[in-house]
């Protein structure tokens, strides 16, 4: 049985009249009758009463309609999943992040894509860069957003954002009333910073450019968030370095401003595998260039 019989043998049935059903398939009356036999003689039962003047249904021919149109719905169905996804409308996206990144532009362009793509599964897991790396390779992720990897080859990267790295103290400290603070004013301070047993850009950032600056950073607290990194801050309990962004998502109790002489990128890319792009994933990196274009 193939699906030609089945629309066939249902145009019958509405317009019980073979010479209609031809017109509406577009097919020769003749060769309507004969699929119609053949599905008959599959299934070995008459669907249709036949006489000169008239076609009707039989029982069987009766029960056999909507199933028959079930079939045909549940197959043009499928076929639009199939196309779908051949585009990247369906289908699923596992992402991987870093907590960073939902500082950024990261939430807008997954608000973008969900909209632009709402039958595509879309999954979010928080992993560490070499975490997303190895994600990457393995095929448990699709992308992964993150600081930019080291160069693999097997992986391809495209820039989504370029911040400066800022600091982020109590808004009751007296440098906060400071337009700008000069890195070597923070010797005496204490920090809070990403724990030293996990990777991170902005702890490694913060540690040089204290070096730099003639001074060891004194640790006090430690968190593996920036979300907690900013709640410690705004506790009084140090001082740390933070993206731009997070001047877009005020604390109370936080106050973000600039340094002095100390001009520190902090880049955010999405990384993919190489080689046979996944649709989900083109249509993701599509959104992506809008909204950053935005």
């Amino acid at each position: 049985m193939e699906l030609r019989h089945l629309r066939y043998f249902v145009a019958v049935a509405e317009e019980l009249h073979f010479g209609r059903a031809a017109q509406r398939l577009r097919v020769a009356q003749p060769a309507l009758s004969q699929q119609i036999k053949q599905l008959e003689a599959e299934l070995g039962v008459t669907l249709l009463a036949r006489t000169r003047r008239r076609v009707a249904l039989t029982e069987p021919g009766r029960l056999f309609l909507p199933e028959a149109r079930r079939t045909l719905a549940h197959a043009a169905a499928a076929a639009e999943v199939a196309r779908r996804a051949a585009v990247g409308e369906a289908g699923r996206l596992r992402i991987g992040y870093v907590d960073s990144a939902l500082w950024g532009l990261l939430p807008a362009v997954l608000g973008a894509y969900r909209e632009a793509h709402p039958a595509v599964k879309l999954t979010m897991l928080e992993r560490l860069p070499a975490q997303q790396i190895v994600g990457l390779r393995a095929g448990d992720l699709d992308v992964g957003v993150g600081p930019p990897p080291p160069p693999v080859r097997e992986l391809a990267t495209e820039p989504m954002t370029e911040e400066r790295i800022v600091l982020a103290l109590p808004a009751a400290h007296p440098l906060a009333a400071r337009d700008a603070i000069d890195l070597v004013d923070l010797a005496d301070e204490p920090w809070v910073l990403v724990s030293a047993r996990t990777p991170s850009r902005l702890r490694d950032a913060a540690v040089a450019a204290c070096v730099a600056a003639g001074f060891t950073p004194r640790v006090a607290q430690e968190a593996r968030q920036l979300d907690a990194l900013v709640a410690l801050v705004s506790a009084g309990l140090g001082v740390t370095f933070v993206p731009s962004t997070a001047e877009r998502m005020p604390r109370a109790g936080v106050a973000f401003r600039p340094l002095r002489g100390v001009d520190i990128p902090f880049r955010l890319v999405a990384a993919w595998r190489r080689g046979d792009m996944p649709p989900t994933v083109r249509s993701f990196l599509d959104v992506m260039r809008t909204v950053v274009g935005r």
